[in-house]
């Protein structure tokens, strides 16, 4: 059940944050989304804010904040399997869950 909590109310913010770190870090919409395995489409409307509404409760929690900037700076210097980017967003549950 947790799980299901933290994709539908936390990863789009996750995800939010991330596409924007790598974009405002000079990589394009696509190339974005090629590291974070989403589409270009997805991608914009993370760019936009239509989705990923929790960005601000995220980032006032530091630990989690740091862990992103950490993560956004791996995948700036490299592409992750998609396995090993999901065991990340597990990390990032962890985090904001208390689990």
């Amino acid at each position: 059940m947790k799980c299901e909590i933290f994709v539908r109310e936390h990863l789009p913010s996750i995800r939010a944050v991330l596409s924007n770190h790598l974009i405002n870090s000079g990589l394009t919409q696509q190339d974005a989304a090629d590291r974070l395995y989403l589409s270009q489409a997805a991608v914009a409307l993370y760019k936009k804010q239509v989705r990923g509404k929790r960005v601000k409760e995220l980032e006032e929690k530091p630990e989690v904040r740091k862990r992103l900037e950490e993560l956004a700076g791996i995948l700036l210097s490299k592409s992750l399997m998609e396995d090993e980017l999901d065991n990340e967003y597990c990390g990032i549950c962890k985090l904001i869950l208390g689990v």
